[in-house]
C-alpha cells in the first residue's frame, strides 16, 4: 500500500524520478542517443509512444514492431514530424504468437543493426477468456510468454553489440504494482485457467502475467550482471 501511494503523489525512488517525471527529464543526461538502437514494444499509444518520441527525440534509431501496422506507420509519422530525420523503422509483430516473435527477430536481425536497448512494453487486458495460437491464455501469452521469448532470440546480438562498441545494453521489463495482487502456485493457476477448469479473472490473469515479467527481470538480472572487475594483485 505503501508504495502505492508513493506512486500516486510521484515520489522520488532509487533513480531519483517518480511517476511525475517526464520522459525528457529522465533522458536529460543523455542528450545524444545517436549511436544508439532501441526495440520498443507496444509503441503506438501511452507510455510505449511517449518513449518513442523521446527517444527519437534524443537522436536514437527506433525499431517499433506493431500487431497494427497501420497504428505503426502512424506513430512513425508523428515522431517524424516532431523530429525531422528521425530514423524509425516499422516491422510487423504480434506477441502472442511464438512464430510471429521469431519471424520478427529473423527480420530484425537480416537488418544487420546492431541493438543497444531493448524496452518490452507492449500489455495486453483480456477481458474474456481466450487461448493464443500456441494454447496458452492470451494475457500470459502476449504480455510474458512473447517478451520472454523476443529477449531471449535478442540477447546474442545486443551482447555482440555490447562486446563491439564497448556499451553495456539495456533490456526494461514494464511490468505493474498489480503483479503484488496474485499469490498461490503460478504454473497451476495458468493452467487451470488456460483450460477454463477455473472461473476467468481478468483481473488475476493480469496480475499473473505482470508478476511473471517481475521474475523475468530478477531472473535476467542474475544472469547477466556485470561482475566487477578488481584490479590485479601483485606481491610485493
Amino acid at each position: 500500500m505503501l508504495e502505492t501511494v508513493k506512486y500516486l503523489i510521484g515520489s522520488a525512488g532509487a533513480s531519483g524520478f517518480g511517476s511525475r517525471s517526464t520522459g525528457e527529464e529522465v533522458t536529460a543526461a543523455a542528450p545524444d542517443l545517436g549511436s544508439i538502437t532501441a526495440i520498443i514494444t507496444g509503441a503506438t499509444s501511452g507510455i510505449g509512444a511517449e518513449t518513442a518520441r523521446v527517444l527519437a527525440m534524443r537522436g536514437a534509431r527506433l525499431v517499433l514492431p506493431a500487431r497494427s501496422l497501420k497504428a505503426a506507420e502512424e506513430t512513425r509519422a508523428r515522431i517524424q514530424a516532431a523530429c525531422p530525420g528521425a530514423d524509425v523503422i516499422v516491422l510487423p509483430l504480434d506477441l502472442s504468437s511464438l512464430s510471429s516473435v521469431r519471424c520478427f527477430v529473423a527480420r530484425f536481425l537480416a537488418l544487420r543493426l546492431p541493438l543497444n536497448l531493448l524496452i518490452n512494453n507492449a500489455g495486453k487486458f483480456s477481458h474474456e477468456h481466450a487461448v493464443s495460437e500456441d494454447g496458452v491464455e492470451m494475457t500470459f501469452a502476449t504480455n510474458y510468454l512473447g517478451h520472454f521469448l523476443l529477449t531471449k532470440l535478442l540477447l546474442p546480438k545486443m551482447a555482440e553489440t555490447a562486446s563491439e562498441t564497448g556499451i553495456q545494453g539495456r533490456i526494461v521489463n514494464v511490468s505493474s504494482s498489480i503483479h503484488g495482487w496474485f499469490s498461490g502456485d503460478c504454473l497451476r493457476y495458468l493452467d487451470l485457467m488456460t483450460r477454463k477448469k477455473i472461473r476467468y479473472d481478468a483481473t488475476q490473469a493480469y496480475a499473473l502475467s505482470k508478476l511473471a515479467n517481475v521474475l523475468h527481470t530478477k531472473e535476467l538480472t542474475g544472469r547477466l550482471e556485470v561482475p566487477l572487475r578488481r584490479p590485479p594483485h601483485h606481491d610485493a
